[in-house]
C-alpha cells in the first residue's frame, strides 16, 4: 500500500473500494466530518454537510476559502477530481483479501483543489472548445487583411471603383461575423464567470497572454495595455479600430516584446476611412482636401515621411485625428487645376465687389 493510501487510512478516509469492506458495516452519524491535507491540498467532507447541493457549489464552497478565484477553469478541475468514499471507523481484523473491514461508516465527498499539473476531461473540453472558437476568429482576422490590401490595390486604379465597392461589402460582412464570433466568445466566458484568472496565462498557447486595454490615447495614436504588472503601448493603426478602455484582449508576445493584439470584449469601432489629397504639410499637421472640396488640417502621430503636397491618400480618422494613411496617388495635375480655379474664383469676386463700389 502507497504512502499516502496509509496516511488516508489513518485519517479514517477511504476512496477506494479494494481498500475497505464495507458490507457489514452500519451508517454513523458521529462520523461526521471535514478532512483536509493542506500539503496535497486534498478535502474530503461528509455527505450530510453537502447534501443536496449542486456540485458547482459545492467547489465553489472550498475554493474561495483556499485563495482560488471562482472561474469555470478552476471549478471544473475541481469537480474532476471529485469521488464518493467514506469516513470510516475499522474492525482490528481484516478481510480475506486483505481489506480493511469498516465497523461504522459515514458517506463522504473526496476532491482535489485545482492543480496546473492536471487536466481532467471536463476541463479539456472546455479547453477544446475556447480553442476552436480562437482558430475561427483567426481565420476570418486572416480574410479581413487580405480584404483590407485588395481595397487599397484598387483605389490606386480609378477604374476600379467597382470592384472597391464590392470589396468594402466584403469586408464589412467579415467583421460583422468577426463581431458575432467575438459576443459568442465572451458569452461563453460570462456564462462561467471567467475573470481572466492567474492560471489563465498557463494554459494559453506559447508567448499568448491575456492583457486589457487601460487607456486609450487618440491625440498619439496609441492604446495602452497592461499585462500582469506591466504595460505596453500599441498603436492604433495596428489594432485597426479603436478599442474601448478596460476592454479584453489576447497579445502575442516575443522576447518580451508585444508583437500583435487582438481586442475582443468588447470589439474595437472601425476606423473612418476616406480618400483625400494632400494639399500641405507642417511638421506634424497635413492640410487635406476632400472629393467634396472640402478641406481640413488634421494632427497626424509622426512626421510624414514619404508625403508630398499633391498626393493623394487613402486616411483612417479616429474622431478629428487622422491614426494611418496610405499614398494612393501623385495628383500633382489635380491639385494645380484646384489652385487655379481658386485664384479665379477670388478674381471674379474681387472684380464684382470693386464695380459695386464704383
Amino acid at each position: 500500500m502507497s504512502d499516502q493510501k496509509l496516511k488516508l487510512k489513518s485519517a479514517g478516509v477511504f476512496v477506494d473500494a479494494a481498500d475497505i469492506d464495507i458490507a457489514s458495516a452500519d451508517i454513523d452519524v458521529t462520523l461526521a466530518n471535514v478532512w483536509t491535507d493542506d500539503s496535497r491540498s486534498e478535502i474530503a467532507v461528509s455527505v450530510d454537510r453537502v447534501l443536496f447541493d449542486k456540485l458547482v457549489d459545492v467547489a465553489a464552497r472550498y475554493l474561495e476559502p483556499q485563495g482560488y478565484s471562482l472561474n469555470l477553469e478552476n471549478l471544473l478541475a475541481t469537480i474532476d477530481s471529485m469521488r464518493l468514499g467514506v469516513f470510516a471507523r475499522v474492525s482490528s481484523k481484516t478481510a480475506g483479501d486483505g481489506r480493511s473491514i469498516a465497523k461504522k461508516l459515514m458517506p463522504q465527498v473526496y476532491m482535489h483543489l485545482p492543480r496546473k499539473n492536471m487536466v481532467g476531461p471536463l476541463l479539456q473540453r472546455f479547453y477544446d472548445e475556447i480553442g476552436k472558437y480562437e482558430r475561427e476568429l483567426a481565420r476570418l482576422q486572416d480574410a479581413e487583411a487580405k480584404s483590407k490590401k485588395s481595397i487599397e490595390s484598387a483605389i490606386k486604379d480609378e477604374s476600379g471603383k467597382k470592384a472597391v465597392h464590392l470589396l468594402q461589402q466584403e469586408n464589412s460582412a467579415l467583421r460583422e461575423e468577426l463581431a458575432r464570433l467575438g459576443k459568442k466568445l465572451a458569452a461563453v466566458e460570462h456564462q462561467f464567470k471567467m475573470d481572466a484568472p492567474q492560471a489563465a496565462d498557463n494554459q494559453l498557447p506559447s508567448g499568448v497572454r491575456t492583457c486589457v486595454v487601460r487607456t486609450v490615447r487618440v491625440s498619439d495614436g496609441v492604446a495602452v495595455v497592461k499585462v500582469g504588472d506591466s504595460q505596453f503601448s500599441v498603436a492604433l493603426k495596428a489594432i485597426g479600430g479603436l478599442p474601448a478602455a478596460n476592454a479584453r484582449a489576447l497579445g502575442h508576445f516575443e522576447g518580451g516584446v508585444i508583437r500583435g493584439l487582438w481586442v475582443f470584449d468588447p470589439v474595437p469601432v472601425p476606423f473612418a476611412v476616406s480618400v483625400a489629397t494632400v494639399m500641405a504639410i507642417e511638421g506634424k499637421r497635413v492640410k487635406l482636401r476632400f472629393p467634396n472640396r472640402c478641406e481640413r488640417v488634421v494632427p497626424v502621430q509622426a512626421e510624414a515621411a514619404g508625403i508630398k503636397p499633391g498626393t493623394m491618400i487613402l486616411a483612417r480618422f479616429a474622431g478629428v485625428y487622422m491614426v494611418d494613411m496610405t499614398v494612393t496617388a501623385d495628383a500633382g495635375a489635380e491639385i494645380a487645376a484646384d489652385i487655379i480655379f481658386d485664384e479665379q474664383t477670388k478674381r471674379q469676386i474681387a472684380d464684382m465687389f470693386e464695380r459695386g463700389a464704383a
